[in-house]
């Protein structure tokens, strides 16, 4: 019997029917594995031991009625087999700070994904290191470098914060837009923030497509076809999704991901495709399991458990 410690946003108000994090739990308790729970205020560490105030759990697929808590208990990290890190971003110095508590669990509790991945794979600008598989991009908190490489581009841009995730504050920048310094002085909160900006592709439209990772093999495909009246292809936004097979060209680029995310530690990773272009990898909290099972696809969750004592 596996146990399994959850660093989540609070249970409660999860829409089940999406939830990621929810998924594996249904899926490690249907395999008689034991849950515990907690946010990243229940954690802290003694010297280079770590601890979670945490709380078991039972959880159910019943809308309205599906997690039963018990009391709060402090427990070592060291009682769990295996730690996820699913708390949602923003990805802060309170996230960092739960990050170096989990670095003091024991080698006998796997921890996925390993804080220092964590630490070094920001979502936004890890594509960096791989420019061949993805679109121009630009890391910077000058006003005047983003408006220069819209010029170099030659068109629109999209504008990403580093510290969200599900689309929030991303935003599309157009020539001759006189909104142009408004919307740059929004970003980069006035020059003082850092923000990816990368040249936008047309081929968004017809689809994002979501990618997910198990311990470093691509095992699946979700186009995210975006709203007509919004840029973003995040499902909790209105996107609609079907099941898409990867094309040669995107296998391509998985087989050069792979080896390197399950290298540094990510057990559980979902990069992002467009015009069969990198254009994000999702290594916090990333989403879409469900409807990837849903479609007819694989069961991840369970592949996911099955895999976490790896």
């Amino acid at each position: 019997m596996t146990r399994h410690l959850f660093v989540v946003d609070p249970l409660g108000p999860i829409d089940i029917r999406k939830d990621s994090s929810f998924a594996l739990m249904l899926a490690a308790q249907g395999r008689g594995h034991t849950l515990w729970s907690c946010d990243t205020d229940g954690l802290f560490a003694r010297g280079n031991q770590g601890f979670a105030r945490c709380r078991s759990a039972h959880v159910q697929a019943v809308l309205g009625d599906h997690v039963h808590h018990g009391e709060t208990e402090t427990l070592p990290l060291g009682h769990f087999d295996v730690v996820w890190m699913r708390k949602d971003p923003p990805f802060d110095m309170q996230y960092i700070a739960a990050t170096y508590v989990l670095d003091q669990a024991p080698k006998s509790t796997r921890v996925w994904s390993k804080p220092a991945a964590l630490r070094s794979w920001n979502e936004k600008t890890s594509l960096l290191a791989y420019p061949e598989l993805s679109p121009p991009s630009l890391l910077t908190r000058s006003m005047s470098e983003i408006m220069r490489f819209q010029k170099d581009v030659g068109g629109s841009v999209v504008i990403k914060p580093l510290a969200f995730s599900g689309g929030n504050g991303i935003v599309a920048l157009h020539p001759g837009d006189l909104n142009t310094r408004s919307l740059l002085e929004i970003s980069t909160h006035h020059g003082k923030e850092f923000v990816l900006v990368q040249q936008y592709l047309p081929e968004v439209v017809v689809g994002d497509k979501r990618v997910i990772f198990v311990a470093g093999v691509a095992r699946a495909g979700l186009l995210r076809i975006p709203p007509a009246d919004d840029l973003r292809g995040n499902i909790h936004i209105g996107a609609t999704t079907e099941l898409s097979p990867l094309t040669p060209r995107e296998q391509v680029i998985c087989d050069r991901l792979g080896p390197d995310l399950w290298a540094a530690g990510h057990l559980f990773v979902g990069i992002d495709l467009i015009g069969e272009r990198l254009t994000e990898i999702n290594v916090t909290s990333p989403t879409g399991i469900h409807e990837i099972r849903d479609f007819g696809g694989p069961d991840l969750a369970a592949e996911l458990i099955d895999s976490c004592l790896l």
